[in-house]
């Protein structure tokens, strides 16, 4: 029979390697875990980006918002915020007002979630670039007068900023007013 005789430092010497292994395979495991909840956390986000874009689209591309659209790109002309208001105020023309209003609050809306980063700008810019940029050109004037005669500052703030990130992204998208110059060169004959 052979008889070992373990000296207290190798016992400690090998608790020692397993406690460190303990503690290396732990954070090995911890890393692991951070990294996958990482990758679900950006999932998740693009999944609510994705989700809101959808509410977006579902909103802009229905006829009755297109009809607001249609109606303030291309049928309302103003020359000053007096003139747009006899013509079109909610007490001269209900249903015209009511289109400018719906058209302006849903780009301002939208320029305040891409302000804040809850949707993706590129995705916003990408698919209503021609819809916030003629838009914009023909509210612009109105928004300017409303901001100083009504002492309103930020008055749709967030319609501007999505516009200029349009503007700087897609510079060549033609404005409103050459749109309709055209349309009423090919109706005129």
């Amino acid at each position: 029979m052979v008889n070992f005789v373990v000296d207290l430092a190798e016992i400690q010497a090998a608790y020692y390697m397993v406690a460190a292994t303990g503690v290396l395979a732990a954070s090995l495991y911890y890393i692991y875990n951070v990294r996958v909840n990482q990758k679900n956390a950006r999932t998740t986000l693009e999944t609510r980006q994705t989700q809101l874009f959808m509410q977006l689209f579902a909103q802009y591309d229905n006829k009755d918002f297109m009809n607001d659209f249609a109606r303030v790109a291309y049928d309302i002309e103003y020359q000053s915020l007096e003139d747009w208001t006899r013509k079109y105020g909610s007490k001269a023309n209900r249903e015209a007002w009511a289109s400018w209003a719906r058209v302006g609050r849903f780009f301002d809306g939208t320029g305040i979630l891409v302000k804040r980063g809850l949707i993706d700008v590129d995705l916003v810019i990408d698919e209503l670039r021609e819809l916030i940029l003629f838009s914009w050109d023909k509210m612009k004037p109105w928004v300017y007068e409303v901001r100083v005669e009504m002492n309103s500052p930020h008055t749709w703030e967030n319609f501007e900023y999505l516009a200029e990130e349009a503007r700087r992204r897609h510079a060549d998208v033609i404005s409103a007013d050459d749109w309709n110059r055209y349309a009423r060169k090919i109706q005129e004959g």
